[in-house]
């Protein structure tokens, strides 16, 4: 219960920081959470990611993923996958994600620095 109320906070406090959140609850399954991810086969899928989360940052208020924790990488995914947060462009990359891909990509961008 409480590794499910701190996914909520970390989701809400990030909801504030990159967009709005409709929704004030987030049923994440903790399968995704148990998952260790293979930041080689992050590494692998992020070209698509690397395009506009450029390691500066980039433009247009995209916000640089690289060397974020994973909880709150695969809370993020895990949240425009099931278009709990809004970006239609979001939505659509990581709604094609499986969980074991959403792990290995946040693993991969949190040990980039």
């Amino acid at each position: 219960m409480l590794k499910y109320l701190l996914l909520v906070q970390t989701v809400l406090i990030l909801g504030f920081m990159t967009g709005p959140v409709h929704s004030d609850e987030i049923d994440l399954p903790a399968a995704i959470l148990d998952l260790d991810g293979d930041p080689e086969y992050g590494e692998y899928l992020a070209s698509d990611c690397k395009t506009c989360h450029e390691a500066n940052g980039g433009g247009d208020g995209i916000p640089n993923i690289h060397g974020r924790p994973k909880i709150q990488l695969i809370t993020l995914l895990y949240a425009y996958r099931e278009k709990i947060k809004l970006n239609p462009v979001m939505q659509m990359q990581a709604g094609r994600l499986s969980d074991e891909e959403i792990a290995a990509l946040a693993v991969y961008f949190e040990g980039l620095k």
